[in-house]
């Protein structure tokens, strides 16, 4: 066993690409690596089908790493962490000497850590920052006693023991910044890792239209407000019918959906593939020539990285997306920016992308060599043991 021990800790600790970098920094460091996972908490169900989300249902042999299952503290770990006894134990008996929180560093299970480690220089510890639509910091000054905000003295206190804040994109950094987090504490902006086509353990799902001349859209992600699909669909129907359009997903807007999709005007042109697996959505992607996500900014929600461009680009497929949060930057030169909530400028960007076939070779080129060096798993890992400072090791495969 190694002398040296390395701890992931997350509310989605067996979400299977972070899963993945937490296996891969133990084993090409030669670290004895741990995880840390509530008994019970939410996920995506377009994972079920690893059978690692559920401790009744979990097989160690699933994973090189030694899996710890804690109680929520109040059910909830993103916001209040651990049940603290548990926890502090099991700090107690596995001294880690590197922690990889995916957290959220202003959150509860972030707070948890720094608090047990805040009079001590070890180990060193690396958190994480998505949230990017937040304008101010918490004032320190309150109109109620004790007319001191107690919410910004433990900001004050504990996040300055943080050595390092992994950000998902540049608005997250700043948003960071824009908050309070020390400018002694690196931020590293190294996006998120996505599982790519050699993931695709399933078969695609089947097209309802055979004819070569469609050009297929494609879209994944939540059925909400806030993803833009209507814009999608309303820009379909300003399109030529050759145009088709495929949704994946699921959520509280469904039912609505399927009213557009009975109108004259989309009848036949939308499909509604239903929320898929997640190795079969991998292995769906190729299918379409354009994959499109117009999420729109909201006061309370604005997209922070957009996973399935990433996923998309892995597979070779260009892409469109709105200029609303962290999209453009991920984006980049894999396809084209539209203003969100803007259908007319998504229909033009479609038909150009379809009309230009060495703007869609680019951004397929483009899209590939960037999953390759900022979205996969192995570039992910290089940068979370590099804000660590765990002694380097050519990863193979890289």
């Amino acid at each position: 066993m190694s002398s040296r021990t390395f701890l992931f800790c997350s509310a989605l600790a067996l979400y299977p690409p972070f899963l993945r970098v937490a296996e891969m920094i133990a084993h090409h460091h030669n670290l004895d690596g741990h995880a840390i996972a509530p008994v019970e908490y939410s996920h995506s169900p377009v994972w079920e089908s690893s059978g690692k989300f559920r401790k009744q249902d979990f097989n160690p042999q699933t994973t090189s790493l030694n899996v710890h299952f804690l109680h929520a503290r109040r059910d909830n770990v993103g916001r209040f962490g651990f049940e603290s006894t548990s926890l502090n134990a099991l700090l107690s008996e596995l001294k880690p000497n590197y922690i990889w929180i995916h957290a959220e560093f202003c959150e509860g299970i972030a707070r948890q850590f720094l608090w047990y480690y805040r009079f001590q220089r070890s180990p060193r510890i690396v958190a994480y920052v998505a949230v990017n639509h937040v304008r101010n910091r918490t004032p320190l000054l309150s109109w109620q006693w004790p007319f001191v905000s107690r919410t910004r003295l433990w900001q004050i206190l504990l996040w300055s023991r943080l050595d390092g804040v992994a950000a998902c994109a540049t608005k997250s950094k700043e948003c960071a910044r824009r908050i309070g987090l020390p400018e002694n504490v690196p931020v590293t902006v190294n996006y998120l890792p996505v599982f790519g086509p050699d993931n695709a353990a399933a078969e695609g799902i089947t097209l309802p239209w055979q004819d070569n001349s469609s050009f297929i859209i494609g879209f994944a992600g939540l059925l909400s407000e806030q993803k833009g699909w209507k814009v999608l669909v309303a820009a379909v129907e300003r399109l030529p019918y050759r145009f088709k359009v495929v949704l994946v997903g699921d959520g509280e807007q469904k039912n609505e959906l399927k009213v557009w999709m009975a109108k004259p005007s989309l009848k036949g042109r939308v499909h509604y593939a239903g929320l898929l697996p997640k190795d079969q959505l991998l292995a769906t992607y190729p299918l379409f020539d354009v994959f499109v996500l117009p999420s729109i900014s909201t006061p309370y929600s604005v997209e922070q990285f957009g996973m399935a461009l990433a996923e998309a680009m892995a597979c070779g497929v260009p892409i469109i997306g709105s200029d609303s949060g962290a999209i453009p930057e991920v984006v980049g030169d894999g396809g084209l920016i539209v203003p969100e909530g803007n259908a007319d400028a998504l229909a033009e960007a479609i038909i150009r992308i379809s009309e230009d076939e060495q703007l869609r070779c680019r951004a397929k080129a483009w899209g590939l060599d960037r999953f390759r060096s900022h979205y996969s798993c192995e570039a992910y890992t290089r940068s979370i043991a590099d804000m660590l400072r765990i002694s380097q090791k050519t990863l193979t495969g890289a």
